[in-house]
């Protein structure tokens, strides 16, 4: 059984890939003080234990919060005997980066860019709609292009919300009409729709840059909530990030 865990800003992600399959992953708020390794250990062995998995041979992490990475490493080691590798640009990846500061990119955009080259065919385009809204584009020869980053949609409900002081914090869900008719109504059309119209303008704007056709693979807590007002994505991959830790790990181990 192999663990795979995505630490991002918000949440941290945890899967267990075992018999072919990723199963009972689970989602905890991320923390970056007030929970140590003997939690996290606390957490891990619940979860197999309740599910009665077997202990993990092997354990891969990918994390844009240092803070975090240090407490689940040494709760994986003292609970399983394991140290996790970590996805970076230095280890195996398949993939060639055209970049001019490498060491700065992201652990889960390369996973989702080992995963997209490996699982679909043809150059690619990964959205991933998560705090931030993160564009990464890979050729068919797995040339790591670049990207975008933009605020999440989230991220941009909230700042209305802590830069005003009419605006109210609105929980983002599908909406009926584009003229809202209160002002929940209107932050939640504008934030979405805007939203929508933003990233469709920047693969557009990768199209013209780079004159390739691209397939577009979305993923991120917030795809569901987003994919209904983007024509542009091709396919939307609610496990993209994971499928990639499990290819690092199976290139490095």
């Amino acid at each position: 059984m192999l663990l795979l865990i995505d630490i991002g800003n918000t949440n941290i992600t945890i899967g267990f890939y075992y018999k072919g399959e990723i199963r009972n992953s689970l989602r905890l708020r991320t923390i970056v003080q007030g929970r140590d390794s003997a939690e996290y250990s606390y957490i891990l062995t619940g979860v197999i234990s309740h599910h009665k998995m077997q202990k993990p041979k092997g354990a891969v992490i990918c994390s844009v919060v240092p803070e975090v990475t240090s407490f689940l490493e040494s709760a994986i080691s003292n609970s399983f005997g394991i140290m996790p590798f970590h996805v970076n640009q230095n280890s195996k990846t398949g993939l060639t980066f055209q970049l001019k500061n490498v060491e700065t990119l992201g652990a889960d955009r390369i996973a989702n860019a080992v995963a997209a080259h490996n699982l679909y065919e043809g150059n690619l385009i990964v959205v991933d709609f998560g705090t931030a809204t993160t564009f990464c584009a890979v050729t068919e020869k797995g040339e790591y292009m670049g990207g975008a980053i933009m605020p999440g949609v989230e991220l941009s409900a909230l700042a209305l919300a802590e830069k005003t002081s009419k605006l109210p914090l609105v929980e983002l869900k599908p909406y009926n009409n584009i003229l809202g008719k209160n002002t929940a109504e209107n932050i939640r059309t504008g934030v979405i729709l805007g939203h929508a119209g933003a990233v469709e303008r920047i693969i557009s704007e990768i199209i013209i840059e780079t004159g390739k056709d691209f397939t577009v693979i979305a993923t991120g807590g917030l795809v569901d909530l987003m994919k209904p007002y983007i024509k542009a994505i091709d396919y939307v991959n609610h496990l993209l990030t994971f499928e990639g830790l499990i290819l690092f790990y199976e290139l490095n181990s």
